[in-house]
């Protein structure tokens, strides 16, 4: 049996905070718009990110090990072998991405029964949007676009799905997708950026595999630039958000991170390393999700 270590690599289980952000952002916004929260919906919802994000990264894990095998790389050229050692795990591997995609399809079977199909489309619309980002004979990930587009998976349809599954289907609306946009947008920005960091550690393995992405036409200091600029606009959004009533006051705890996030992401701009400094934009992200739960948790005790 495989260590919890082992676990946990395999499955990136620190990633699962890239969830934890847009899901509370989409619960703040529920709780302060339409003063109510479902209970059940949200545990149920909050299951079903957590298992695609872990789906994703065994499906990644699964291809890069695919990938090695492929270019005849060996342990001293790709550390995949010690997260796959062999033929027999790689099976295992996928015989779990199956287990936990049926497990999943039927927890969102039956969110959907909760709520109304407007769920459903949202549900399926990430879903193959999750696929075509890491599977298929071209993935997302691979290309340009992969960074932003997890930031949309993740944080914007995320987000929207967490308030849609606490409110009453009468009150859908396409304005709410609209303020979501700006709502979302630091959980856009944040995880674009564990996407962007990730791939600034992974450039020289990444053109083994011939994975072009964001860092093969921006460069590295284009990235980087790119990187830090993302943060402002986040800010930025929860500041408007804020400002325009969509979001409570007590969200101002949010912006309370700047410095840290500036510190990190200086120490980030100077070495991009996945050993030394990734951990600065996992950091980041924490410190910015812990500020929301914070914000949600005065909010609904105190209703400021």
């Amino acid at each position: 049996m495989k260590s919890w270590q082992q676990i946990a690599k395999i499955t990136r289980l620190h990633s699962l905070i890239a969830s934890v952000l847009p899901f509370c952002l989409g619960l703040l916004f529920a709780l302060f718009q339409y003063q109510t929260v479902n209970a059940v919906n949200s545990v149920i919802f909050f299951l079903i990110t957590c298992l695609m994000q872990i789906i994703v990264n065994l499906f990644d894990t699964y291809k890069d090990y695919k990938n090695a095998l492929k270019y005849h790389l060996t342990q001293e050229e790709d550390g995949i072998f010690s997260k796959v050692k062999n033929a027999t795990e790689a099976r295992n591997l996928k015989l779990a991405i199956y287990g936990l995609t049926l497990v999943g399809a039927l927890l969102a079977l039956w969110l959907v029964l909760r709520t109304s199909p407007v769920i459903l489309l949202l549900g399926l619309t990430g879903a193959a949007i999750g696929y075509l980002y890491s599977g298929g004979p071209h993935p997302i990930q691979n290309g340009p676009l992969g960074d932003v587009a997890s930031g949309i998976i993740m944080g914007y349809i995320i987000s929207l799905a967490a308030v849609l599954i606490n409110i009453q289907p009468r009150q859908f609306s396409w304005s709410i997708a609209g303020k979501m946009i700006l709502v979302a947008g630091i959980a856009v920005c944040a995880i674009t950026n564990i996407s962007l960091a990730n791939n600034l550690c992974d450039y020289d393995e990444d053109v083994k595999f011939h994975r072009f992405t964001s860092v093969s036409y921006l460069g590295k200091e284009g990235t980087l630039r790119f990187y830090a600029i993302n943060y402002v606009i986040g800010y930025l959004c929860t500041f408007i958000s804020i400002c325009l009533g969509w979001l409570p006051w007590s969200t101002i705890l949010v912006l309370l991170t700047i410095p840290l996030v500036i510190k990190n992401t200086r120490r980030f701009w100077q070495v991009q390393s996945k050993q030394k400094t990734f951990v600065l934009t996992i950091r980041n992200d924490i410190a910015i999700t812990f500020a929301v739960v914070l914000s949600t948790i005065i909010y609904a005790l105190f209703q400021v």
